[in-house]
């Protein structure tokens, strides 16, 4: 395997480690401790360390290492605020370009989130949120427009999982996930707009409590 490709692996694993709360914010990531434990290569390790900083989920920081970005109530304010300038646009976009075969896709998505909820698999729910983002990113018809929501909702997910945990449930999450199709598929814009930034002002309630304010 190549370095390169190896240290895809290492970031997709410690990607998920990192969104699944796995491994703590605020914890130092011992590099020696994760090549002895998993067998990986200093390079490629490091590459993906260069790359889960670029994605705003490790902070490198000379001479001291490696440490997961903490859950800052500021960073989660400062994150929400650039949601909101871009989300209500961008839903008004897929709204006129998706098709019948996406729309079907969002209701499969949403379905299979409320059976992962129902098991209190958050897990589950937080990787089919993702993927229920990235159709709406990709039907903006705009790459720099998508590639900057999904970094943004990789960002979030942290905080919605948290939130979840805290409160013991997705439901109003699902809800809302449910009302976002049935608008969509009305090929309202406008309508499409006011649903998506009142589902992200909602999470941003939802979540508020489940940050640390002095972190």
């Amino acid at each position: 395997m190549s370095p390169t490709r190896e240290s895809d692996r290492i970031e997709t694993e410690l990607r998920r480690s990192i969104l699944n709360l796995e491994l703590e914010p605020g914890a130092a990531i011992s590099e020696a401790g994760l090549m002895a434990r998993y067998g990986w290569g200093r390079t490629p390790l490091r590459e993906a360390f260069q790359r889960l900083a670029e994605q705003s989920l490790l902070q490198i920081i000379p001479h001291h290492g490696v440490v997961v970005t903490a859950l800052s109530v500021f960073d989660f304010v400062e994150m929400m605020d650039a949601m909101g300038l871009v989300i209500g646009p961008a839903a008004s976009l897929a709204c006129k370009r998706l098709t019948e075969d996406d729309l079907t896709r969002l209701d499969d998505l949403t379905a299979r989130m409320e059976t992962a909820e129902a098991s209190q698999d958050f897990i589950a729910v937080a990787d089919l949120d993702y993927e229920f983002h990235c159709i709406l990113a990709d039907a903006t018809g705009n790459r720099y427009l998508g590639k900057y929501l999904l970094h943004l909702h990789q960002v979030a997910r942290r905080f919605n999982f948290a939130g979840w945990k805290r409160d013991g449930g997705a439901q109003q999450s699902i809800i809302e996930h449910r009302q976002i199709v049935e608008t969509l598929r009305r090929r309202d814009p406008q309508e499409a707009k006011v649903v998506m930034l009142a589902h992200i002002e909602n999470a941003r309630a939802r979540v508020m409590g489940s940050v640390n304010p002095e972190v």
